[in-house]
């Protein structure tokens, strides 16, 4: 059934009253087949595990699954309609044709054991419902009231410290009854707040190769700010606000009856947890994937002067759909460190760029740490639906840049961080072996033996001997980076070489003229001055001008150029 249709019956006295009543007398029903079939000869194989939205803790015996009811065929079809849900269920399938969806979405359910049910456990977040009420506290706690919350939240969001101490202190707001009345009597009532994963604060020693005026080499403090990732992982399985966002074993979706033509459009749609999940140890457990998505950019805090820089560490998870994860108000991307930024001059400048990538590995293995036992052994949570599962989190996907790329395959800014195709070959039509984990780490190591290694001047690596990603389980570091979109696609693939290539075949001018000559429309940005004069490009750009090139080269190019362009476009918007 579909989400919204069991949020309707749960709200609706009336509604519930005449589901009971249709669940009540529906003594017999009728097969796909056709065939009459008494509900006590219903294959319990058939169905999957839906939950209904309620909080009740399951009856469950041992490596049970939790049935759906065979319903009257004579019910209102426009009720019992069943809409494909993104949220995948516990199921014992046997071989059968995808599912056809109302949305003309095809799905093939994992044919292994998956998400199986532990029993039930009460979210965070009920309780800290619960403790709430047992010390009679408003749910505006630690402030006065639902306007006071606003207050405060509008003050946080929108205003800094310095002026909010200032506003604090006119006569009217002291007056208004606020039972704060400085900045420092603000942030303790904010301290005051529940909040996830503590922060911790690790200080790395990093003793350099210069030698000081007293003789001895100097060494810096660096300050690595951390939360454990699993826990963050286990707040965001949890959180009650993705329930029906959320996914916990995968599937394969077809856009055709036959499984034909594939659709990749989610995580769980991929083949990459599919194959995770067939693994013989994970199967065996039926245990949950919960696919880790780190995200990384070092970010300069000053604009005009001076180097202030932070390098944030992100989180997320496959689990959740991504048009959830994607929105900023959803909170399904939660920070879980800030790794140490520094000039480094305690190295001479010839070592000063390595000694910089293996402090990069060595913040991000502390950074990870927990990630190492609880990928591989796995670990109980409490999910978004109320039941305990076993969940093992495992590193799949890590976006960054392409100079951040390369620094975590531990090679080079002029080889591929991905395949071991040479530096002079990279944009020749060939197939190239992919990097392998355990060949690069065997490579490494005859590197810090010997010194001299071949292998490790061909494949263009860094003497970057611990790398983070070496102990991770079930982790192939390789296919886990993604393309950075912005500069690979955007810059690259349309700007450097499409728009480049156009412009060679229509001529500079023309291109301006084509683009000045667009119809105004306001969803559209209209370059007025044509692109020629554009110094900085950013994504926003690089998208506007996507949005009308393929319209723009219609009538002055060969129509294997614009077969070329629509199709490279297609791909990138």
């Amino acid at each position: 059934m579909a989400p919204g249709v069991k949020q309707h019956i749960a709200q609706s006295a009336r509604c519930q009253y005449q589901w009971k009543e249709e669940l009540k007398h529906a003594t017999s029903t009728s097969d796909l087949d056709g065939r009459h079939r008494e509900p006590s000869e219903t294959p319990a194989e058939d169905y999957c595990c839906e939950s209904d939205g309620r909080n009740d803790a399951p009856d469950l015996r041992e490596g049970s699954i939790v049935q759906r009811h065979r319903i009257n065929a004579d019910i209102n079809p426009h009720i019992l309609q069943d809409v494909a849900s993104k949220r995948a269920h516990v199921s014992d399938n046997i071989d059968e044709p995808p599912t056809h969806s109302s949305t003309g979405r095809f799905t093939k359910a994992f044919e292994g054991i998956a998400a199986k049910i532990l029993g039930s456990r009460k979210t965070l977040f009920k309780s800290w419902e619960e403790a709430e009420a047992l010390d009679d506290d408003s749910m505006w706690a630690p402030f006065r009231d639902e306007e006071e919350w606003e207050l405060a939240r509008f003050l946080m969001k929108n205003i800094g410290q310095n002026k909010t101490d200032e506003f604090l202190k006119l006569g009217m707001v002291r007056n208004s009854g606020v039972t704060f009345n400085s900045m420092q009597s603000f942030l303790k009532k904010v301290d005051k707040l529940r909040t996830g994963p503590a922060w911790t604060c690790e200080m790395i020693d990093v003793v350099g190769d210069v030698v000081g005026e007293d003789g001895a080499l100097k060494h810096e403090q660096l300050e690595l700010w951390r939360q454990d990732p699993v826990e963050c992982v286990e707040e965001l399985i949890g959180n009650p606000a993705f329930r029906d966002q959320m996914a916990y074993e995968p599937k394969h979706a077809y856009a055709d009856e036959k499984g034909e033509n594939r659709i990749y459009d989610e995580m769980w749609t991929a083949d990459w947890w599919w194959e995770m999940q067939e693994s013989t140890y994970l199967n065996s457990r039926g245990a949950i994937v919960a696919p880790v998505i780190l995200s990384l950019d070092k970010t300069s805090l000053s604009l005009f002067s001076g180097d202030k820089k932070a390098w944030p560490v992100y989180l997320t998870i496959g689990n959740i759909s991504k048009d959830v994860r994607r929105q900023v108000s959803a909170h399904a991307t939660v920070l879980i460190g800030y790794l140490p930024v520094s000039r480094l001059e305690c190295f001479q400048k010839k070592t000063r760029s390595l000694a910089g990538y293996r402090l990069f590995h060595h913040a991000m293995s502390l950074v990870l740490q927990p990630l190492i036992d609880a990928g591989r052994h796995g670990k109980e949570m409490g999910c978004a639906d109320g039941y305990l599962r076993q969940v093992h989190p495992i590193l799949a996907a890590y976006i960054a840049d392409f100079p951040e790329q390369c620094l975590v395959a531990c090679n080079k800014e002029n080889r591929c961080p991905h395949c071991l195709v040479e530096s002079d070959k990279r944009g020749d039509l060939e197939e190239c072996m992919w990097h392998s984990t355990t060949d690069t780490l065997k490579t490494l190591q005859r590197k810090q033996r010997n010194k001299q290694s071949r292998k490790f001047d061909i494949q263009g690596l860094r003497a970057v001997y611990k790398p983070f990603w070496k102990d991770l389980p079930f982790t192939d570091i390789f296919a886990c980076i993604t393309p950075d979109i912005l500069h690979q696609l955007h810059k690259g693939v349309f700007h450097d070489h499409l728009v480049q290539w156009c412009t060679s075949l229509m001529g500079e001018k023309e291109i301006d003229v084509r683009f000045q000559a667009m119809t105004r429309f306001p969803a559209l940005r209209h370059f007025k001055k044509g692109i020629s004069t554009i110094s900085q490009w950013t994504g926003s750009e690089h998208k506007e001008m996507q949005r009308v090139f393929v319209g723009l080269l219609s009538g002055i190019v060969s129509n294997d150029v614009l077969i070329v362009a629509r199709a490279l476009l297609d791909f990138i918007y």
